[in-house]
């Protein structure tokens, strides 16, 4: 039944996906193309992009999406973008654009794109959100010991 579902999801990004696709996901498009993955917060502290594609009619981006809320519940350093694809060109072709920056191909939802990773899929939140969470916290860790000092003035 699982793969009955995942064949589905597939089916209605396809009907979501523009005619036109094929431009976007052309190379130079996608080479030029820089998502944010990071920025920082008034503090200077580094904040995190999380880009949640889904699609209503997808049963498993339905069970993902109550689970993004909880996420920038316990992260106040992330930053969520849930991007609905079905009527929406534009969202679209920003996740055709992202995932080729990463050598991906977008064909499948729920999708999370963050910290220059793609993860494609969800099951529940103790296998699949406890994955997105161990790797959202490793990223957070990682930007942190790399943030710059910047130096005192007396």
């Amino acid at each position: 039944m699982t793969k009955y579902y995942k064949v589905l999801c597939f089916l209605l990004l396809l009907t979501a996906v523009p005619a036109s696709a094929n431009d976007a996901t052309d190379s130079s498009v996608a080479q030029d193309f820089q998502p944010e993955w990071y920025s920082t917060d008034a503090n200077g502290d580094p904040r995190i992009h999380l880009y949640f594609f889904w699609t209503n009619t997808c049963p498993h981006c339905r069970q993902a999406k109550p689970f993004m809320p909880k996420l920038t519940k316990s992260y106040p350093w992330l930053e969520l973008h849930q991007l609905q694809l079905r009527g929406n060109r534009d969202n679209v072709n920003l996740y055709i654009n992202m995932a080729a920056s990463l050598d991906k191909v977008a064909r499948s939802v729920p999708s999370f794109l963050f910290c220059e990773t793609m993860m494609v899929g969800y099951g529940n939140e103790k296998t699949t959100g406890a994955l997105l969470k161990q790797k959202l916290e490793a990223c957070y860790q990682q930007r942190t010991q790399t943030k710059p000092e910047i130096p005192e003035i007396d």
